[in-house]
């Protein structure tokens, strides 16, 4: 009876061992963002319902013929031909399909 246990607890401890070895070998993948992905929306530009666009400061812009707008600090904002504007500090703002864009 002895024998037995002892194999039993053998056979126990070696499967107990295969199972940490093969656990060992698993391979793990970590995902990266997507490349080319730029960084968060944190603001919105907002249409107005009149053809103008609200800022995100709370101010109001008249948009022109080429979808562009002048800042109330007298910089001009242009629109690409993908249609996202680009923003005199170099960034870039992406329609979202509401006739606004979310911003950087």
């Amino acid at each position: 009876m002895r024998r037995v246990i002892a194999a039993a607890g053998m056979l126990s401890l070696a499967l107990l061992a295969t199972g940490c070895v093969q656990q060992s070998r698993e391979r793990v993948i970590v995902v990266s963002p997507e490349p080319g992905r730029g960084p968060a929306i944190t603001k919105r530009i907002t249409p107005d319902g009149a053809g103008g666009l609200f800022l995100p400061d709370g101010s109001r812009v008249e948009v022109d013929r080429a979808g562009g707008f002048t800042l109330p600090n007298g910089d001009y904002v242009r629109r690409d031909a993908s249609g996202a504007l680009n923003l005199p500090n170099g960034s870039r703002c992406l329609p979202d399909g509401q006739g606004g864009y979310g911003c950087p």
